[in-house]
């Protein structure tokens, strides 16, 4: 089942069993309301489950999958967790240190750095701090700068 929101965005759920046509756009309509309504206040949880949470008690129709703009988010988070995780093997082979090392001196396990170093492993705060402390560098917030696509 597709449904496009009001703000344009394509989000293609399934169902666990047929719906019959008659009731397609029904459903569809009712993802919409959700979707949006999502966006009212805030939640805290993501919008697919929102939507998913609310079609199956409120509608009772089973639903699955759900693919949209969140998976943007995602593959952007993904992104930035592999840039983390390059800064920081950069800078410790900038130091000379050996994982092992750098691990020892933060005070995590070096299968979380490894980890952490693939992108692979969502950092915490207090974990990425005591990593930058041991390389001698600092958290910082920089502007976003959108990469050009080649």
């Amino acid at each position: 089942m597709e449904v496009f929101t009001t703000k344009g965005e394509k989000v293609v759920w399934s169902t666990f069993f047929p719906v019959p046509k008659e009731y397609q756009n029904y459903f569809a309509s009712r993802m919409e309301f959700y979707y949006n309504d999502y966006y009212k206040e805030e939640r805290a949880m993501s919008v697919g489950y929102w939507v998913w949470l609310r079609m199956n008690y409120d509608e009772r129709l089973g639903i699955h999958g759900g693919a949209g703009p969140w998976d943007d988010e995602n593959d952007l988070i993904s992104r930035e967790r592999i840039r983390i995780g390059l800064r920081i093997r950069e800078l410790r082979k900038k130091k000379n240190f050996e994982a092992k090392k750098l691990a020892k001196v933060a005070d995590i396990d070096p299968a979380n750095l490894a980890r952490i170093e693939q992108g692979r492993y969502s950092v915490g705060v207090d974990v990425l701090y005591r990593i930058a402390v041991a390389l001698g560098a600092r958290i910082e917030m920089v502007d976003y700068i959108e990469p050009k696509n080649s």
